[in-house]
């Protein structure tokens, strides 16, 4: 694993942005077009009750290596200031620790591992 150097809280605002590229880019190309059903499906897929939901499933079966892991633990040790305004400390530490990991996987050139991600999240995304 490499030396990261950026803070936790960092690597989930980038993780965050690209997630939510990520969904509405696939929300696109299924067929929503309207503005108001976009956004309602992007924020049920990106919002803290839905990252942490989609973190539970992925560490339900295993899919991230110890390194990844050790991501995830930075990302929930991460010191936000600001409160989620419609989801609890713990849901809100779990959501920033996937952000955490998808920036780190980005910002490091782990573009296949990314991209391994992001196929999951877009392929469980519905079920939330």
């Amino acid at each position: 694993m490499e030396i990261v150097t950026e803070n936790a809280t960092s690597l989930a605002w980038i993780g965050d942005a690209i997630m939510s590229l990520a969904v509405r880019e696939d929300l696109l190309k299924k067929g929503y077009q309207k503005p108001n059903t976009l956004q309602k499906k992007s924020s049920r897929i990106c919002s803290a009750k839905g990252q942490a939901s989609i973190l539970e499933k992925m560490s339900a079966l295993d899919f991230f290596n110890e390194d990844e892991k050790e991501i995830l633990n930075r990302g929930r040790n991460a010191s936000i200031h600001s409160k989620a305004k419609n989801a609890d400390g713990q849901t809100y530490l779990k959501a920033t620790s996937l952000e955490a990991l998808l920036g780190y996987l980005y910002l490091y050139k782990h573009d296949e591992r990314l991209k391994d991600c992001l196929n999951f999240i877009l392929k469980i995304g519905d079920t939330i």
